[in-house]
């Protein structure tokens, strides 16, 4: 019996990374992750609804009935209640590029299940993901390195690879004082930055109990899902040294270091100045790959009694006065002139001084503001002497990565060397300062996520997914006792298929065989065609994709 099989289409998907050749073979081009693009954000709600029960099955659409929305603040973009009404597809959507940069669109939505948010940290996180149909621009290449380096603004710095969105080490909240004698008092809120109020507010330290499993969560303002630190679902689905064991209380996975074959870090991410973000594994020789893999560590540390003893930093939980002094790699990235004071820290004028470690404040939302509340609690030990050798401590010996979280190497996508940013984490795999990048971009801060507009010629479609993605038909089967053959395609979930036969092919006419077969959320349409009997001597088969449901761009 022969068989012949037809569909319209020319791209391959193997893998979720489409397989064609780029007249530049680029890792920012080639490194974002489109596997699932045709796929249904989802989210795991995790709330008692009306009836007593939980929603732990994971929805494209929320909150659900009988699901509270403890968000008040309208879209507003289209000045609806701060909910997702219509399913949107996950990861990056469309990747284009011209002589100078590439543009990513994406929904900011993760292709793992999302949420969920505080469950069982003190209720449901008031807050929902919201899809952002956002296209962001990144340079081609790297430009000139700067000697002044420009820091993060707020909102994304860059991008994962899964199109969601990155954020600062901050979470745009800064200390404000009221008054310093006879102590420093006042409350953290929201805009204090720089020369103002210079005490920036650590976002793990206050905001990590809203995270999900996959290590990331959105504000109120624009519901836009970030991270600030480590992606730790993307780095399971990237293969990043990453282990999941199941949680059947929320139906979800809990994810932790998997190093018994440790190998170097895929790319993860793209800062806005054009460098990768990778894991954090990367060689031992920053110029050998065949050096042993090893952990990336920060340059960071506290400014405790402990690293005051063995490293020289100030001890700020000695001091009475309150935080009094930043190191100087804080004082030149908040917008200060930098001048060596006390222990060779820039000091503060005392209408900037912020709170002692012991300070907690008053009123409704009282905290107590100690150690690693903000990020001028943390000194970069390349700053520090080291008594040992009268010499600072040395990238490559003392740790790794610089104050901007990277260094320059070589890696399996640059095997010619680049700068590149790692995820800090330490050795029991917990989430260290910076986190992602420092408080400054390393290059030329060129691309950028406000006002984007592609242009309209010399743009070249690298991948197109989602609703724009063309199917593929799958290896088919046949049943030699009856002659019956199996078809599976890659669909769009939401999509609706006629599959369409014919015995001829110099025949015009094809002869609908199923109608309306809709996408499964597996995005893999089967059917079994049992009109395929031996007697036929070809058989051809072609699919239309006749409508897509409604979905949110």
């Amino acid at each position: 019996m022969k068989l012949k099989f037809t569909l319209s289409t020319r791209f391959i998907i193997a893998g979720g990374w489409l397989c064609a050749v780029s007249a530049l073979a680029n890792p920012i081009l080639t490194s974002w992750f489109t596997m699932y693009s045709t796929e249904y954000a989802r989210v795991i709600q995790t709330a008692t609804n009306t009836t007593g029960t939980q929603n732990v099955n994971p929805v494209t659409t929320w909150p659900t009935s009988g699901v509270p929305n403890n968000n008040s603040t309208n879209n507003t973009t289209t000045n609806l209640p701060a909910s997702q009404y219509l399913p949107a597809y996950s990861d990056v959507q469309k990747i284009r590029y011209d002589a100078n940069n590439v543009y990513i669109n994406s929904s900011g939505f993760a292709s793992y299940t999302m949420g969920p948010f505080l469950n069982g940290k003190g209720g449901l996180f008031g807050f929902w993901p919201l899809s952002q149909n956002y296209t962001v621009s990144f340079p081609l290449k790297p430009g000139t390195v700067p000697t002044s380096k420009t820091t993060h603004q707020g909102g994304l710095i860059g991008l994962m690879v899964n199109g969601v969105g990155i954020y600062d080490l901050g979470d745009a909240f800064g200390f404000v004082q009221t008054a310093n004698s006879p102590a420093v008092t006042g409350s953290d809120a929201m805009g204090s930055t720089g020369t103002t109020h210079p005490w920036w507010r650590d976002a793990l330290a206050v905001e990590v109990v809203t995270f999900d499993p996959g290590f990331a969560h959105q504000p109120g303002l624009n519901g836009q899902y970030h991270y600030h630190a480590e992606p730790k679902a993307l780095r399971y689905q990237l293969g990043d040294n990453m282990q999941a064991t199941y949680n059947p209380t929320n139906n979800n996975y809990l994810y932790t270091e998997d190093t018994s074959n440790l190998h170097h870090s895929p790319i993860l991410g793209w800062s806005f100045d054009g460098y990768p973000i990778y894991g954090p594994y990367g060689y031992s020789n920053p110029t050998n790959p065949a050096s042993p893999v090893t952990r990336m560590r920060s340059g960071f540390i506290l400014r405790n009694s402990a690293n005051a003893a063995t490293y020289g930093v100030t001890d700020l939980t000695t001091n009475t006065l309150g935080r009094t002094t930043l190191p100087k790699w804080a004082a030149i990235a908040e917008g200060f002139t930098y001048v060596a004071g006390v222990n060779n820290d820039y000091n503060l004028t005392s209408s900037l001084y912020g709170p002692a470690t012991s300070y907690t404040s008053t009123g409704p939302s009282a905290a107590t503001y100690s150690l690693g509340r903000y990020i001028g609690d943390y000194d970069y030990l390349g700053d520090r002497t080291n008594a040992l050798t009268g010499t600072n401590y040395q990238p490559g010996i003392d740790f790794d990565l610089d104050q901007y979280n990277g260094r320059t190497c070589v890696t399996p996508d640059f095997t010619n060397g680049t700068y590149a940013y790692f995820v800090a984490i330490d050795a029991a795999g917990n989430p260290v300062f910076p986190y992602l990048l420092g408080k400054q971009y390393f290059g030329t801060k060129s691309g950028s996520a406000q006002g984007v507009t592609v242009p309209t010629s010399g743009i070249t479609n690298y991948f197109l997914g989602g609703t724009n993605l063309q199917e593929v038909l799958k290896a088919p089967s046949v049943n030699s006792a009856n002659g019956t053959i199996t078809l599976t395609w890659s669909s769009v979930e939401g999509g609706s298929y006629v599959l369409l036969t014919k015995t001829n092919l110099n025949s015009a006419n094809w002869t609908t065989n199923a109608i309306l077969l809709a996408a499964t959320n597996a995005i893999l349409t089967t059917v079994i065609d049992s009109g395929a009997a031996p007697t036929n001597t070809a058989r051809f088969y072609r699919t239309v994709r006749t409508t897509v449901a409604s979905f949110a761009q």
